[in-house]
């Protein structure tokens, strides 16, 4: 490509015929130098903004890129829907069904899931992490999963125990 630049064969090549000996070559070349520092630094980030570019809020390239930036090895954050557990109905609040349920000296109705588990919490989806990630870069987990969500999705962090 046209960025792909060796240059310390540039440094040798701008030389002239005349003196091109290894005392001039290696001060081309030393001259060189921090021009090819920046350059290294320029495709360095340009790999980031790539990267950037190629993966985007879906569940499937987010969970990718937060287990490559914070858990590369063993890959355990995962994405799950906003709401823990689904809601289960054994009989309306109009059918007033109790009967079968329980016996009138209980008085009281059976629940499947708390409400704190079945609630709509406003989350559109939920992040679990293992625990030592969440202590250890908790704001960097945070700006990461800011910059590739949607505006107007919510979240949670939640932590794998």
């Amino acid at each position: 490509m046209w960025f792909n630049l060796d240059f310390r064969l540039h440094a040798v090549n701008m030389l002239l015929v005349d003196m091109r000996n290894a005392e001039n070559s290696a001060f081309a070349q030393i001259v060189l130098r921090p021009i090819e520092n920046l350059h290294r630094g320029w495709k360095a980030f340009r790999q980031q903004n790539i990267y950037k570019l190629e993966h985007t809020g879906q569940v499937c390239l987010l969970r990718k890129s937060l287990n490559d930036t914070f858990d590369p090895v063993e890959r355990r954050i995962y994405i799950g829907d906003g709401n823990i557990f689904d809601k289960y109905y054994i009989y309306t609040g109009s059918e007033a069904n109790r009967k079968h349920t329980s016996t009138k000296a209980e008085n009281n109705y059976p629940f499947l899931r708390t409400k704190a588990e079945t609630a709509n919490t406003g989350n559109d989806f939920i992040v679990f992490a293992p625990q030592e990630i969440i202590d250890q870069s908790i704001h960097g987990l945070t700006a990461h999963i800011q910059y590739y969500k949607k505006g107007s999705k919510r979240y949670t962090i939640m932590a794998i125990i």
